[in-house]
């Protein structure tokens, strides 16, 4: 993907909403689809935090969903409601229950209901990186505070962007009613 198509891509993205489906039939993305490299991705990240930084700050499982997350963004997974890759549905709450290895691909409905074994925070001073962040309609994987207004995510973001390594501002995050959530896996 070109350095103007990402641009234009990212312009896109600010302007209009995404969503997520809760359930859809799959058809496996192959490695044909995923062409990107690792440095075409993460050379346009607002995240200050480094790969190693976020790696280092967490150990066990919570390690384990980070290092998954990443594995799809150096594939460049392209976003899709009706595909999958790995056995999870590639979109933003198929990423999640990935990262999380979760028997399913949950849909984000399930997961801003507290359910898809996972359970809502009661603040975002509580999240931990390899929690998630969800709205209705779409969710995150929470990486850790780029500082104290923005938070670093690995998320699918849409069909328009895919995976995508970024910050959100907890304004933003907060005006989008976005709700913390934890795996049952990490209590």
């Amino acid at each position: 993907m070109s350095k103007l198509a990402i641009l234009a891509s990212l312009a896109v993205a600010a302007v209009f909403a995404t969503g997520c489906a809760t359930e859809a039939s799959a058809d496996e993305v192959t490695s044909d689809d995923v062409s990107q490299t690792e440095d075409e991705l993460s050379a346009y990240s607002d995240c200050t935090l480094s790969r190693s930084q976020i790696l280092r700050s967490v150990s066990g499982g919570r390690k384990r969903a980070i290092e998954r997350g990443f594995r799809w963004l150096d594939a460049g997974v392209p976003y899709s409601q009706s595909r999958s890759y790995e056995g999870y549905r590639t979109d933003c709450s198929g990423f999640v229950s990935m990262c999380w290895e979760l028997e399913e691909s949950y849909g984000t409905s399930t997961f801003y209901a507290g359910d898809g074994d996972s359970n809502v925070l009661s603040s975002y001073d509580d999240l931990l990186p390899g929690d998630a962040l969800v709205k209705d309609g779409h969710m995150v994987l929470f990486l850790g505070w780029k500082d104290s207004a923005s938070a670093c995510v690995l998320e699918q973001a849409s069909s328009d962007n895919d995976m995508e390594f970024r910050a959100r501002t907890k304004s933003s995050l907060r005006s989008q009613r976005y709700k913390a959530l934890r795996a049952d896996k990490f209590y």
